[in-house]
């Protein structure tokens, strides 16, 4: 039996995929008043104030006219009732693949906009009669779905521009005061050769802001409007260059999102860096104001750490603020940084963060940035008040290693030399970077049993079955540093 409850669109109950005729009146606001908090306890009083819009029954009848609501709730849903009753309240107890609103909020955090918004069937709760969840519950979700449609326009405006002219006009006249709308068809005009009308729609917005709100055009709105003058300054693109070869993360690249902050963890070698700079530039263009980069030096030999406050110095300044005009006071300095951020949608990637500390200060101040971070250390203190996403990285499979090494030294030379092969991938230790050195290496052999000679020459061994378990900072910077060296 597969249930399915939708709420983007006309209330709807479908079981097997046959829609089941749902009770109306107050039965069906119950429904969805449960729907829109699915799997969260609602008191009884909250449910008999909306119910009966501020109107309830006597005192002595109100908990005996809710049960009967909820009995024929019940009855209409049949199989597919869901209304689970606790000792003060309700709940509607549903999975997250059976409701339409959880799978649209999925798909939003993972960047899939257009998928998200095909799950909207017309207005939301349209057929559900009930002044209280139009005018409270109904706007939150029509204001999600302009948020996901902003953002699939903006995914849309890197690949084409002229067919999205159309949609935006439509749109504008829809949300004539949204900002948003008005930048992104100016952009479209201006990339479709319409530099004209664009100027003629900044001067249309910039007229009814003033007229009807008293205020000026926003920071969207006027770096749309530089764009279109030519004047745009240089939107910062720091990312390093991605990686080719990248082996044996398939499982962590599934699970990422675009939520605000992924915080990457593992040892010295296993990858962090080339996973993270991966991701960042696979969903680069959903951050239009550019993406920003520092490598925060947490465990290097040679020098300190960054400072958060140098960092955010260097930030500032690629993103067009004049040095001149930056405050010297750190307390002052990082409220600046925040209020920038706060106007634009970039990606920053703080690589090799020694600890929280390090980058609490540099977490932006808008929630349309996305943080990506990577560290030797766990980084809790993120998880657990910012809410960051971990992601820990383990070393590579034998096979996973064979792979990576294929994949840059051929197969073909693999097989001729299977013993030397085993023997390589075992002193590498499952490190992505030490096999990456190792190929490089091997460049210069024409013999990998040679190669690998040398590398037992050094003691640098595997640690064995365990060495997953047992392979610790030292010895990872220990095998890095014997394999930099030139060959003999």
């Amino acid at each position: 039996m597969i249930v399915e409850y939708r709420v983007l669109g006309p209330l709807e109950v479908l079981l097997d995929g046959e829609p089941v005729a749902v009770t109306g009146g107050r039965g069906r606001v119950l429904l969805a008043m449960l729907l829109l908090r699915a799997n969260e306890f609602v008191p009884v009083d909250e449910l008999v104030d909306r119910l009966w819009e501020g109107r309830p029954p006597a005192v002595d009848r109100v908990h005996k006219t809710l049960q009967m609501v909820v009995v024929r709730l019940r009855q209409s849903l049949g199989e597919a009732n869901c209304i689970r009753t606790t000792s003060r309240g309700y709940t509607a107890e549903v999975t997250p693949e059976q409701l339409d609103l959880t799978r649209f909020r999925a798909l939003t955090a993972r960047g899939e906009h257009r998928a998200a918004l095909e799950l909207w069937r017309g207005p939301a709760l349209g057929n559900v009669e009930s002044a209280w969840l139009h005018r409270d519950d109904v706007p939150r979700l029509v204001e999600e779905q302009v948020v996901a449609l902003e953002q699939r326009i903006d995914q849309d405006l890197s690949l084409a521009t002229d067919v999205l002219v159309p949609e935006l006009w439509s749109l504008v006249k829809r949300y004539p005061l949204r900002e948003t709308f008005w930048a992104q068809l100016m952009l479209a005009l201006h990339r479709s050769d319409q530099r004209a009308e664009a100027l003629a729609a900044y001067r249309e917005i910039s007229e009814r802001l003033t007229d009807e709100l008293g205020v000026d055009p926003g920071h969207r709105l006027r770096q749309a409007h530089l764009e279109v003058l030519s004047e745009r300054p240089d939107v910062p693109r720091q990312l390093p260059p991605d990686i080719p070869h990248l082996v044996g993360r398939d499982a962590e690249l599934a699970r990422l999102s675009t939520g605000q902050i992924t915080a990457f963890n593992g040892i010295g070698g296993v990858g962090k860096t080339a996973l993270a700079v991966h991701w960042a530039h696979r969903i680069a263009d959903r951050f239009p104001d550019g993406q920003l980069f520092v490598d925060l030096g947490g465990f290097g030999t040679s020098a300190e750490p960054v400072a958060p406050r140098i960092a955010a110095r260097d930030f500032l300044v690629a993103l067009g603020v004049d040095p001149a005009e930056l405050p010297t006071g750190d307390d002052a300095l990082f409220a600046r940084y925040r209020s920038v951020l706060a106007e634009r949608r970039v990606l920053l990637l703080l690589d090799n963060a020694h600890d929280v500390a390090q980058v609490r200060p540099l977490l932006p101040g808008g929630p349309a940035n996305l943080v990506l971070i990577t560290s030797r250390n766990r980084l809790s203190g993120l998880v657990a008040r910012e809410g960051a996403h971990p992601v820990q990285l383990d070393v590579l499979t034998a096979e996973q290693a064979l792979a990576l090494l294929g994949d840059q030294l051929g197969q073909e030379r693999l097989a001729a030399e299977p013993e030397a092969v085993t023997r390589l991938v075992a002193q590498c230790g499952g490190l992505p970077l030490a096999l990456t050195i190792v190929a490089a290496r091997a460049t210069e052999h024409d013999s990998l049993g040679v190669l690998a000679d040398q590398l037992d020459g050094s003691g640098i061994r595997a640690a064995g079955e365990d060495h997953r378990a047992r392979v610790d900072l030292e010895e990872a910077e220990s095998l890095l540093s014997t394999l930099s060296e030139p060959p003999a």
